[in-house]
């Protein structure tokens, strides 16, 4: 599998589809241990507003706390991650993806790094 190939593995197959069914322990085994998270909210919903600054975490059970703590929220929700375009070079790339769900389509950005078949660097913006 070339580096193109593992990264949308990693995010479609084991990250956002393991999110959208709530099994957030799956969702993170694509990241490596020392993940650098840092996102802003695409789709306000619930409690859950866009802010400023965004939301960053160092390591990978930070990420799944965090995560944890949306599942029924998600869930309820009723929303999916679907990546739409990814470009990778060696080891870094980026891709665009949107949230499907309620309502129109919100669309994000996202630039990630790979380590030791990981992702170790995930950045995510709304567009």
């Amino acid at each position: 599998m070339d580096a193109r190939e593992l990264a949308l593995h990693l995010f479609q197959t084991t990250y956002y589809d393991s999110i959208d069914r709530g099994d957030m322990a799956t969702a993170v085994s694509a990241f490596h241990e020392d993940i650098q998270w840092s996102h802003v909210q695409v789709w306000e919903h619930h409690d859950y507003r866009r802010r400023d600054q965004p939301t960053r975490f160092n390591g990978r059970a930070e990420v799944q706390a965090f995560l944890s703590e949306r599942v029924d929220k998600l869930k309820e929700a009723g929303i999916r991650h679907r990546v739409r375009d990814l470009v990778c070079d060696g080891e870094r790339g980026a891709f665009l993806a949107a949230v499907e769900g309620p309502g129109p389509e919100r669309p994000f950005f996202v630039w990630f790094e790979l380590r030791d078949g990981k992702v170790a660097r995930y950045t995510l913006r709304p567009l």
